[in-house]
């Protein structure tokens, strides 16, 4: 069937008699495309029927189309996860039998591993067979491309995932073979699909999560990173003067970076396990994206998208909060059994029953930080080039965030500096991507960025984590360490001298909340609200902030579960007014007795 597609690879009006029609003809496909029953397919959209009306000007090459790209699902997809499985056992059983100290060559289970593995070498590494298919592919991507919404609805799902799985499969596994094949419609398609005009066509999260992971394996510059293994001429444009299709094309520059920020978000849903490899994949497109001058106007438009921002942002946070935590809880236990392991005489001493079951705790241990170390070090990435930008940094300072921000940094800064996270040694850190001083760098220079803003000045101050030890250790830390140097340096420390500033104007202020009338306090938190507002869905009166962080997780009114927005919440001016001047008069009476 590939054979039979083959002369329309590369021949644009031969491709052009490619009919969409084919899939919605139950006369025509004889029911390889139903839309019904146990063998039925999913489509990328929703609602489809089928079509009475099918005319081709050539019934030949839609036939041969859609046959064989139902062929490919059924054949090479499955085919590269079977063999992608073996190379894990097999590479795992070597290891626990090294582990065991025992004879590799001649491991029955082991040898049984290697045979299905080159034997599926065979053909899943013979170059014309996968020159060929990748050929197909980015046809199949041009085709896409050109139909129209309507049409593309129509098309089935696998399509666009197994494109995804055969891109994803040859960069990993037959990267040279790629050289030489034109890649330009496989871009395209990536981003289009990717982009806010198709994001409510392409719902399945999953997908949309293999569209990201294309155009960071495939299309991320070597230097970008630190892949050498796929060819510089994929990832470049020939008709752009051999320039990255990243920085080159038009639509790239216009919708990527909002459109990884929207997907950001929405790789939540697709896995405990899978999520932190999309998201550290998207924050290297990211910072890539970020410092190619074409793709800036896109940047600042996407403040203009509040409510999208605030869920990446949120995203952000949530995730840096969990994430860290068990990081730093896993690091010593590994280093623990690393000291165990090192000590012959001791490790001897044990049971075989207790060195296994210390082994199998501390390989958990090894895989969740080797998974989620990553995405840490991506998000303070993220967050310092990102606030170098004025307007994203406002963004980040609005009620919704600048509380959960603030308390984000104060808590990694705690791990690092307040519990001597920089002293923490692992055995090959680089292997858990475990770089505590650039981390904490990164962190403060973060902190520097918010030097001049008085509310998140206040709500670090605010914060449970927030100490004056911990500041001035990590002002002095970075000292010392020559981490932040001139300007940053001297943020950082002004930050520092500005939130103890603030944390001892607020512990006098607290001595006068003591005796405040009811009506002054949150009546979720009961503390004294600093902006007041009425939620008009139960009338109850609670903090801004108190309301805004809520929201953020949960879009209904807490005392009576209605429904509830941002928007919808309503500043009690009247009570405000009333509470200053009642803090005024509190505050005159106590300098007054002073």
């Amino acid at each position: 069937l590939l054979k039979l597609c083959e002369p329309f690879f590369n021949d644009t009006k031969k491709s052009l008699l490619i009919d969409p029609g084919f899939v919605s003809s139950p006369e025509n496909h004889g029911g390889i495309y139903d839309l019904t029953g146990n063998d039925h397919l999913p489509r990328l959209g929703s609602n489809v029927t089928n079509s009475a009306l099918y005319q081709p000007k050539n019934s030949f090459i839609p036939l041969c189309f859609f046959f064989c790209s139902r062929s490919l699902a059924l054949s090479i997809i499955p085919d590269a996860n079977f063999y992608d499985m073996i190379v894990y056992q097999a590479r795992r059983t070597a290891w626990t039998i090294q582990r065991q100290n025992g004879d590799i060559r001649s491991d029955p289970n082991l040898n049984r591993y290697l045979g299905i593995q080159y034997a599926k070498e065979i053909h899943l590494q013979n170059r014309a067979y996968v020159t060929d298919i990748l050929k197909f592919y980015d046809m199949a991507a041009g085709f896409l491309m050109r139909i129209d919404k309507d049409q593309l609805t129509t098309m089935p799902e696998h399509i666009v995932n197994d494109f995804c799985d055969v891109l994803n499969f040859a960069s990993e596994q037959t990267p040279k073979m790629m050289a030489g094949i034109d890649f330009g419609n496989s871009f395209r398609l990536s981003v289009t699909l990717l982009s806010q005009d198709y994001a409510g066509l392409v719902r399945n999260y999953n997908l949309r999560a293999k569209l990201g992971d294309v155009l960071h394996d495939i299309f991320l510059p070597d230097s970008a990173n630190n892949r050498s293994d796929v060819p510089a001429s994929v990832t470049c444009d020939p008709f752009a003067g051999g320039q990255p299709y990243l920085t080159s094309d038009k639509l790239s520059q216009e919708t990527l970076a909002p459109s990884l920020l929207l997907l950001y978000g929405e790789v939540e849903h697709t896995g405990f396990y899978d999520k932190n490899s999309h998201r550290t994949k998207i924050a290297e497109l990211l910072k890539f994206l970020w410092d190619s001058p074409e793709h800036k106007p896109a940047f600042r438009r996407i403040t203009e998208d509040k409510a999208s921002f605030i869920k990446f942002a949120n995203g952000i946070v949530n995730e840096m909060n969990h994430q860290f935590a068990s990081v730093m809880e896993r690091l010593p236990a590994i280093r623990t059994v690393q000291l165990q392991m090192a000590n012959p005489q001791q490790w001897a001493a044990l049971s075989e029953e207790e060195r296994e079951t210390i082994t199998s705790r501390h390989e958990e241990n090894e895989q969740h930080v080797k998974r989620d170390l990553p995405l840490c070090n991506s998000i303070m990435k993220m967050l310092g080039f990102l606030n170098t930008d004025k307007d994203i940094r406002d963004m980040f300072l609005l009620d919704e965030m600048r509380s959960r921000l603030a308390n984000m940094l104060l808590h990694v800064l705690t791990k690092l500096v307040g519990s001597r996270g920089l002293d923490l040694k692992v055995d090959n850190p680089e292997t858990y991507n475990f770089r505590p001083k650039e981390m904490l760098q990164d962190l403060c220079i973060i902190f520097s960025s918010f030097a001049d803003a008085d509310e998140f000045q206040k709500e670090c101050a605010r914060s449970g984590y927030y100490t004056t030890d911990l500041m001035s250790k990590a002002v002095k830390t970075c000292r010392k360490l020559g981490l932040l140097v001139g300007e940053s340096m001297e943020l950082f420390d002004l930050l520092a001298t500005k939130v103890e500033d603030a944390s001892k104007m607020m512990e006098s202020d607290e001595d006068l909340y003591e005796d405040a009338p009811d009506e002054f306090l949150d009546e979720l938190m009961c503390t004294f609200m600093i902006d007041p507002v009425i939620l008009p869905t139960s009338g109850k009166i609670v903090d801004r902030q108190t309301i805004t962080q809520h929201l953020l997780n949960d879009s209904t009114d807490p005392f009576n579960r209605k429904e509830l927005s941002v928007g919808d919440i309503v500043p009690a001016v009247e009570l405000k007014e009333k509470m200053e001047v009642w803090l005024e008069e509190k505050r005159a009476a106590r300098n007054q007795s002073s």
